[in-house]
């Protein structure tokens, strides 16, 4: 097994400044540092993380959690985050809870027994659950998608879910459309209830009353995107256009449709969260909110990365990413007498 003091040998230069290298730290002048990297891809130089852990009380490793690893929304923020952990010498453990938080709670202990260097979290916790289980990691954790209140110091990448969900529910309006009804997410996540939070506001804005029943909380889920859509085509007044707040229940909103032998958007119109085509084979371009999902990755690495400044305290932020809004041909005008 290749060790340190083989590659110092070999190039000539101190331990130290080969542990240096190894350890991503300041103090090595670039070229030096370029020909230790090159000589520890060519000989295949494999850190002991065991040995690490116990010299340092750290690894060289940031964990990741998410609720839902098969959404591509979190696969491409897992993207962004590898991409920026390697080009700082680290690797990327990742956790899936399923949406439970008995999981997620057991993430985090998993984590925290691995001495990760940082965590990287979309939770499904509220406040209160954050203090409790998130307090207790001795190591940087930052937030996305669902990202704790403002009382809550931490660090959090995401969008600005009040302005998106008011603009995509805006483009609803301007296209004629007064029954805008909303399948959520789960009360008290927070994108779920900025999302809400910006419907009504689009509402209001063009005067519109949002009734007892034009919004139903879902779990992020297809099936419930399914089943609340089913329930929504049973009204007396169904909705012409519907918003789903992410793109899965958006997709189960789509198969009620199209199941009951209705079209988008001639029928009816649908928008929603992160349902943008990127293979160019679904039946339909839906009108959708897309956030910078690599990007979100990276600047949570960045922010986890980061070192410390003198005295160790660590400064709260908050990062509010551009999100790109697609029209798609999802939303048209509705039909006579339906507006």
């Amino acid at each position: 097994m290749v060790k340190l003091k083989d590659i110092a040998a070999r190039l000539g230069v101190s331990v130290s400044t080969v542990s240096r290298v190894v350890n991503n730290k300041d103090r090595v002048d670039p070229e030096t540092r370029k020909r230790v990297l090159h000589a520890l891809r060519e000989m295949n130089y494999q850190p002991d993380e065991n040995a690490r852990r116990l010299k340092t009380n750290t690894s060289n490793v940031l964990g990741v959690i998410v609720p839902d690893l098969s959404n591509p929304f979190y696969a491409s923020v897992i993207k962004g985050i590898e991409r920026e952990a390697a080009g700082h010498g680290y690797s990327v453990i990742v956790c899936n809870t399923d949406e439970t938080r008995e999981r997620e709670r057991d993430a985090v202990a998993l984590l925290i027994r691995q001495k990760v260097a940082g965590i990287i979290t979309a939770t499904t916790f509220g406040d209160e659950e954050v203090r409790r289980c998130y307090g207790l990691p001795d190591c940087p954790v930052v937030f996305f998608d669902n990202i704790p209140s403002e009382q809550i110091e931490t660090h959090c990448v995401t969008i600005d879910n009040v302005r998106s969900a008011r603009e995509l529910a805006g483009y609803m309006i301007e296209r004629g459309h007064r029954r805008i009804y909303m399948i959520s997410g789960p009360r008290g996540e927070y994108s779920a209830d900025e999302r809400v939070h910006g419907w009504r506001e689009a509402l209001k804005a063009a005067g519109i009353t949002a009734r007892d029943g034009w919004i139903v909380r879902g779990d992020f889920r297809e099936e419930s995107g399914r089943r609340i859509m089913e329930d929504f085509l049973t009204r007396t007044q169904p909705p012409t256009a519907v918003l789903a707040a992410n793109n899965f229940m958006a997709y189960g909103a789509i198969k009620a449709i199209f199941a009951a032998g209705l079209s988008i958007p001639e029928d009816i119109s649908v928008g929603a969260f992160d349902a943008a085509d990127t293979t160019g084979l679904m039946r339909i371009d839906i009108a959708s909110i897309v956030q910078p999902s690599e990007d979100i990755g990276a600047v949570a690495a960045e922010l986890c990365l980061k070192p410390l400044p003198p005295g160790g305290a660590r400064i709260s932020r908050r990062m509010v990413l551009d999100h790109r809004f697609i029209k798609g041909h999802s939303v048209a005008q509705p039909r006579a007498g339906k507006g």
